[in-house]
């Protein structure tokens, strides 16, 4: 007698096998007829896997698109187009710093007298470091000061500390530098001086040079601390001496010049001179010259930034981008912002390079990247610095302004355009493939459920089969066993 049995089922897309099968069929006859069914369901499959794909390209190039913005935006700061080197003769007698701001130039320093600080030395001092001052406890040290601290020229104002019966010299230098005089670079500093024998207070003034006019500059503009009740072993007849503090004194190109620092930052724009000794009559020479170096680096990472983009669309072009139009939008614009001329009104193109063209960039046929010249860069720096600078920096000074804006800007603008949260061509075309996504996984749900329902009835049909078969077989073998015990 034949038998059958089912082997397995699933709901799902799990396979179905049936062994032994009465019916003679294929036992995975089931797994065949509904892979036949899966047309539908394989083509969402592989359009979900297109939009996916697409969808990551995308965003890919949204961040390299951002990218770009960065780097224009650091070209829109006409600061980041004055880089410069500083050098000088002797850097033991002067140094310099620039900032954006300074000039091109170069110049001849000659410094006959550094700017002191004023200072008040106690004459005797006292013979223990360690040993109290005023054993009372009630001895008050007051002096002056009439430095930078004061809004009102040659103003004076007193400062006293409170001397306990245990306090040593250092602790009243101590008590003296927590005073708060409203600035670091303001007050008094106090120190204590050892001479070999005896220990004298100092105090010097934070703030050097002749600036409150005839009257010194620090401690104390009398020529004596006011000493109070200063007992023990500090006589409060001792009396301080007093240094008159000096200006610096220089000519920078021939011009006398005096400054009250040895940081002379008024004298040339955006330039701190460091005096650190007189140079005699020789001087010094100083330059400050425009960093083409640096500022060819940040011009060739835009470039870089921008060519990372035309790389990836051109990679891209056949697979995840192919017959996107977005991509080939996004390099047209940027193609659009660099061929635009820059103006300086709405009908004034900007003189002698109003496009990058002018001034060596190239773009080559085949792959669509750009490059620089280096030839005719290196001449645009050298000869029209600061037109190269208005190509890029170059702004709307009013609301009302309608003239092509400098190409940093006009740049960041198109790329804030395209990345807009609420109107961006990137942010929209995304959000279309997450809507074709969205659907498809609808899509691809639906057909496993039609295609979970096509399994059961076949799995339950051929089910039906097998027990049919299978009683039909049992029933023959019992008729042809009672036949053959007839026939015996």
């Amino acid at each position: 007698m034949a038998t059958s049995a089912v082997g397995s089922s699933s709901s799902g897309l799990g396979t179905v096998t049936f062994s032994g099968m009465a019916s003679g069929l294929p036992p995975d006859l089931v797994d065949k007829l509904v892979e036949a069914q899966k047309t539908r369901l394989k083509s969402f499959q592989r359009d979900q896997q297109f939009f996916t794909d697409q969808q990551a390209a995308i965003s890919e190039l949204k961040t390299k698109i951002v990218a770009l913005k960065t780097k224009s935006e650091a070209l829109q700061d006409p600061t980041a187009w004055a880089p410069h080197t500083v050098s000088t003769s002797d850097d033991s007698l002067v140094t310099l710093t620039a900032d954006s701001t300074a000039q091109s130039a170069n110049h001849s320093v000659v410094v006959t007298q550094l700017a002191s600080y004023n200072t008040a030395v106690m004459n005797t001092g006292v013979l223990s470091r360690s040993a109290a001052v005023d054993a009372s406890g009630t001895g008050t040290f007051t002096f002056d000061y009439n430095g930078s601290i004061n809004s009102t020229p040659d103003s004076t104002v007193s400062y006293s500390v409170n001397i306990s019966a245990t306090a040593t010299i250092d602790d009243i230098a101590a008590d003296i530098n927590a005073l708060d005089f409203g600035s670091t670079s303001a007050g008094v500093s106090a120190s204590v001086l050892y001479d070999g024998s005896a220990y004298r207070l100092v105090l010097t003034a934070k703030d050097s040079g002749t600036v409150r006019g005839s009257l010194p500059v620090g401690v104390p503009p009398d020529g004596s601390p006011r000493l109070s009740n200063f007992g023990g072993s500090l006589n409060t007849a001792q009396p301080f001496t007093i240094s008159t503090p000096t200006d610096a004194q220089l000519t920078i190109d021939g011009i006398a010049v005096i400054s009250p620092s040895n940081q002379v930052s008024d004298a040339l724009t955006g330039v701190t001179l460091n005096l650190k000794a007189t140079t005699g009559v020789a001087g010094v020479n100083v330059t400050i010259a425009n960093d083409k170096s640096a500022l060819k680096t940040t011009l060739n990472e835009f470039v870089d930034s921008f060519n990372a983009i035309i790389d990836y669309v051109n990679l891209h072009k056949e697979n995840t981008l192919s017959g996107d139009s977005l991509s080939r939008s996004v390099i047209s614009q940027m193609r659009g912002v660099l061929n635009t001329k820059t103006q300086t009104t709405a009908n004034a193109e900007l003189s002698p390079f109003s496009t990058l063209s002018a001034m060596g960039l190239r773009t080559d046929q085949k792959t669509g990247k750009i490059s620089f010249d280096g030839t005719s860069l290196d001449k645009a720096l050298s000869t029209n610095f600061n037109s190269v600078t208005k190509l890029f920096t170059t702004q709307h000074t009013t609301s009302t302004d309608t003239f092509n804006e400098g190409l940093a800007h006009r740049m960041a603008d198109l790329v804030t355009s395209l990345t807009s949260s609420s109107s961006g061509a990137i942010t929209g075309r995304m959000d279309g493939l997450q809507a074709r996504l969205d659907r498809l996984e609808k899509s691809i749900s639906s057909e496993n459920t039609r295609l979970d329902k096509v399994r059961e009835l076949l799995t339950r049909k051929f089910s039906n089969l097998e027990q049919m078969i299978t009683k039909m077989n049992s029933a023959s073998g019992s008729m042809l066993s009672s036949i053959q015990k007839l026939g015996n």
